[in-house]
């Protein structure tokens, strides 16, 4: 700021003296034993920052006020985890956002009961397939909505037909859920280019829901080093977000902490976020713990005893795994 302006800032205090952090002063330097050497004799109520040889300028860093003006500052915000709905409870219906991504039609299968042929769109935040012609007889309803989860697993089904000439893909979505069954939904493409169709399906689908993961998280960086002032950091390897799985298909960004191993255990600690100052949840990890993932076309999810957690990207749950 101009020294003007600093000027008549400081005329509002009346009394209290205005220093900054770095060290420097807004009134004689000889009362606060400056040592800004030649650059002492700058004009009252002009902040000035030290540099050394002479080179102090105007400073723009955060003032301390001191003892004469008392003041409090208002209590700030109490940080919550954030929490996203993962699935549909049945009490709204399900609106998709968006222009259509992809559509095609596909064969919705029942295993051991039906095939129907079936129209599938994928939108970004989730997807519909809708049978072609009349409803056939079957278990199955006519339509199916449902939103994306980031507790995904897109995988390739291998398939024998009874007739050699009958050419099928096959592929799996399958939605994890930490509490009741997990969600599944077979569907196939035919053909003579059933493998490409279904190579296109499973790519449109991983994509869609990588790109659902990736806007649940913020921009962050796995983090290796401890939090300056934190003794309970001091053991850490590694750190960073992940998505926790709750009930009733909801999940939770939490700011999870692998310590090293210590008194026969390691522990995966959550936190709000990454001051690490309110401690969620503290996971121990021993010899019979049970750590688990699934393999597939694409898949960023992986349990720790009875816990679900979903990593930003494939490559950093295996290091979360490693």
């Amino acid at each position: 700021l101009p020294s003007a302006r600093l000027r008549m800032l400081f005329s509002w205090f009346a009394g209290p003296t205005l220093r900054s952090d770095h060290g420097c002063c807004a009134r004689s330097p000889k009362e606060f034993n400056c040592l800004r050497g030649r650059d002492a004799e700058a004009e009252l109520g002009t902040i000035v920052e030290y540099a050394p040889q002479g080179g102090s300028q105007a400073s723009v860093s955060e003032l301390l006020v001191d003892a004469g003006l008392c003041g409090r500052l208002p209590a700030g915000p109490e940080r919550t985890v954030p929490t996203f709905a993962t699935g549909q409870d049945g009490l709204k219906p399900v609106v998709l956002q968006g222009s259509p991504l992809y559509c095609d039609g596909v064969l919705r299968l029942c295993l051991g009961d039906s095939i129907h042929e079936a129209t599938m769109t994928l939108h970004v935040n989730g997807f519909t397939v809708s049978e072609r012609g009349p409803a056939a007889p079957g278990p199955l309803p006519s339509s199916l909505t449902r939103l994306w989860s980031p507790f995904s697993l897109v995988e390739k089904c291998q398939v024998r037909a009874k007739q050699q000439d009958t050419q099928w893909a096959i592929f799996k979505l399958t939605f994890f859920r930490k509490e009741g069954q997990d969600a599944s939904f077979y569907f196939a493409t035919s053909g003579p280019d059933a493998e490409g169709r279904r190579e296109r399906w499973v790519e449109q689908i991983s994509g869609a829901v990588g790109n659902l993961t990736l806007s649940l998280f913020p921009r962050f960086e796995l983090s290796v080093d401890p939090v300056p002032g934190r003794a309970g950091t001091s053991t850490r390897i590694m750190a960073g977000y992940l998505l926790q799985g709750g009930a009733a298909d909801r999940a939770s960004l939490v700011f999870c902490e692998l310590h090293a191993y210590v008194g026969r255990e390691a522990r995966l600690v959550l936190y709000r976020d990454e001051w690490c100052e309110q401690e969620v949840l503290s996971i121990a990890i021993r010899d019979s713990s049970v750590v688990s993932t699934r393999k597939g076309a694409y898949c960023t999810v992986f349990g720790v005893n009875d816990q679900l957690f979903c990593a930003r990207t494939e490559d950093e749950r295996e290091l979360w795994l490693r």
